[in-house]
């Protein structure tokens, strides 16, 4: 069975994480201070975390930041205030799996962590996409002497984009597959993660051979770019 860590100050935001976790047979622990989640974490494995940012004795990047400082990859979800962008974007620098805005719906979250598991279950393997070497399960890429790393995101648009390699999709299409959109709003949230993949996967990006922008459509990976 797999053991779930939940590391929340506010007690009924706690208490109804482990309720629902429970229901959903996992082995839940709770814990409210980063002392007793440093604790843990050290005592025991996990198989994911589901980390607030606020706790009454510290921050809750400084758990996140010492797990990865061991080398731990213990899938992490971070939970942030609607307002705690910089937190957030923070969080997935140093490690964090993704993240979830409170207030939030906890069959959402339950659908985010099951995402989560597909990813680090995945096999690591890489592919060569023109001068880089991608390394999905392990969200990372390396062009010659420099490696980048995946954000979650990043990772999930890419891994779409290679399914459909030569095909032209739609911004609506992607924030559908990728964000799970339902309806698709103005936003350019597709926009940001091909910017932020063509620095890591063109050799210039200011005029990209691999991830194509098709006029009037949306974008295009070409594999032999």
């Amino acid at each position: 069975m797999n053991q779930l860590l939940v590391i929340e100050d506010d007690g009924s935001i706690r208490e109804s994480l482990v309720d629902f976790f429970r229901s959903r047979d996992w082995l839940v622990t709770a814990c409210a201070e980063r002392r007793a989640a440093d604790a843990a974490l050290q005592a025991q494995r996990f198989h994911m975390v589901l980390l607030d940012l606020r706790l009454p004795d510290g921050d809750g990047l400084d758990v996140l930041r010492a797990l990865r400082k061991r080398g731990d990859r213990t899938p992490v979800i971070v939970l942030t205030a609607r307002g705690e962008v910089a937190q957030r974007v923070l969080g997935l620098q140093l490690g964090a799996d993704d993240y979830v805005v409170k207030p939030f719906s906890v069959h959402e979250l339950d659908a985010r962590m099951q995402a989560v598991q597909r990813r680090a279950a995945q096999p690591s393997a890489t592919l060569r996409l023109g001068s880089a070497e991608i390394d999905l399960a392990g969200h990372s890429v390396r062009r010659g002497e420099r490696t980048f790393r995946l954000l979650p995101k990043e990772a999930d648009l890419l891994g779409h984009l290679l399914r459909h390699r030569g095909q032209a999709l739609s911004r609506d299409d992607l924030l559908r597959a990728v964000w799970g959109y339902d309806t698709t709003p103005t936003t350019r949230t597709v926009d940001t993660h091909i910017f932020q993949l063509r620095q890591k996967l063109e050799v210039d990006p200011a005029a990209p051979l691999l991830l194509r922008t098709v006029h009037g459509v949306g974008y295009r990976l070409d594999v032999d770019g």
